[in-house]
């Protein structure tokens, strides 16, 4: 690592974190930051995939330690620009968050809580861990695409509440119960997609109603739905949810939170390091909360990918 950013680092903030969070709080972070002494850098986001865009202009100049001031979908572009960037191997790189998000999943599953000098003290400490990413691999114009993930992606009903979750973000709407207003929202108008799923030694085809795939643990503000998932043990724990009455998921709301869902009758969990998903049908995954189209889609994990202060 070039010596002038060894112990340099970026801080990158998205302004509309969390309803207008991050931008509010920054001066109060900025404080924490000069009383600490910290050398540093800093540039707000301004647009979607801008985060991903100064991250790979500042790799290039020399920077090594990232600190984001946003949530799940800022550390995704992040998490992105660092697997895609061919300057120096990912794990010469570390990632650092101060949550201002709606959602927080990734900080949940190491239980950062919002005390400002208690996250300035974990980056100046350097103690870090690699930690696991997924990839998705799919094509879009005849080329061959990537989409990582560092937390969880999902299919189906998953992937259309988290859609539905972003436009109402997009509006100005910014709730720590969107998710939860928008799940129960979409129950009402969403059909089952048919798909064909390779899993393991298993070829699962029908009609289904979502399907989790966590290298972490957390989603939607709080849900557990891949309890066994552990973030650096170069696995993914996927549950796949067959197709069932919608009544279903409402009267098993509370088994989403705490952890017991694959005790309901229908829902099966998996522990694989690759799996396909195919479709006759449009469809779409969330990564992160990020959308991205296209299909058929090859699901996979690589161990060790990144580092992060913890």
């Amino acid at each position: 690592m070039n010596k002038t950013y060894e112990n340099k680092y970026f801080f990158l903030i998205n302004p509309n974190a969390g309803n207008s969070e991050g931008e509010r709080e920054w001066d109060n972070v900025l404080e924490v930051i000069n009383k600490n002494n910290l050398d540093f850098d800093f540039a707000f986001t301004e647009y979607i995939g801008h985060a991903e865009e100064i991250v790979l202009e500042q790799i290039k100049i020399g920077h090594r330690n990232f600190i984001i001031l946003g949530g799940d979908g800022t550390l995704n572009e992040v998490t992105n620009a660092v697997l895609k960037q061919n300057e120096v191997n990912s794990q010469e790189i570390s990632l650092g968050i101060i949550q201002m998000g709606t959602g927080n999943d990734w900080s949940k599953y190491y239980k950062f809580d919002n005390d400002y000098q208690k996250a300035i003290d974990r980056f100046k400490s350097k103690n870090t861990k690699f930690q696991d990413v997924g990839v998705i691999k799919y094509k879009a114009d005849n080329e061959d695409k990537k989409a990582y993930f560092i937390n969880i992606a999902g299919f189906c009903f998953d992937s259309v509440v988290v859609k539905a979750t972003n436009q109402m973000k997009e509006r100005g709407k910014r709730t720590n119960l969107a998710y939860m207003i928008n799940l129960l929202k979409s129950l009402i108008t969403y059909k089952p997609w048919e798909l064909k799923i390779h899993i393991n030694d298993e070829i699962l085809e029908g009609k289904f109603l979502s399907i989790s795939i966590g290298n972490g643990k957390f989603s939607g503000g709080g849900m557990i739905q891949t309890p066994d998932a552990i973030i650096d043990d170069g696995w993914l724990n996927v549950t796949i949810y067959k197709n069932m009455p919608k009544f279903k998921i409402v009267t098993n709301v509370r088994r989403l939170y705490d952890g017991s869902i694959g005790k309901v009758k229908g829902v099966r969990m998996f522990k694989t390091k690759k799996f396909f998903i195919e479709a006759d049908q449009d469809i779409f995954v969330e990564t992160d909360g990020e959308i991205i189209d296209y299909a058929p889609y090859e699901i996979s994990i690589i161990p060790q990918a990144i580092k992060v202060f913890v």
